[in-house]
């Protein structure tokens, strides 16, 4: 009878150990999945602050009438014509106005 209640006790033991491993495991994938997607949302955040500085230097090339800038690492080129106007951040067209 002892032992049947030796044995009851190790089962019982090892039943909440199991039950705390899985409950760690789970909380582990959470917070890996939690983790990741804040990383994410970081670099999201980050291409969409890099984007409105170009946009801003690109104002500030328009409103000071100047053809080329360079602010904080950000070239802006400004072509202009009788025909149109357009914007360049190196390659990339920003803006592009032109007469009909």
């Amino acid at each position: 009878m002892e032992k049947l209640n030796a044995l009851r006790k190790q089962k019982i033991r090892a039943v909440i150990l199991l039950e705390a491993v899985v409950a760690l495991a789970i909380f582990a994938s959470i917070a890996t999945l939690l983790l990741g997607q804040i990383q994410k949302n970081r670099q999201e955040e980050a291409k969409i602050l890099q984007k409105e500085e170009v946009l801003r230097v690109a104002k500030m090339a328009l409103q000071t009438g100047q053809n080329q800038i360079n602010i904080n690492g950000v070239e802006i080129q400004v072509f202009s014509s009788e025909k149109g106007l357009e914007v360049y951040h190196g390659s990339e067209q920003l803006l592009a106005i032109k007469e009909p």
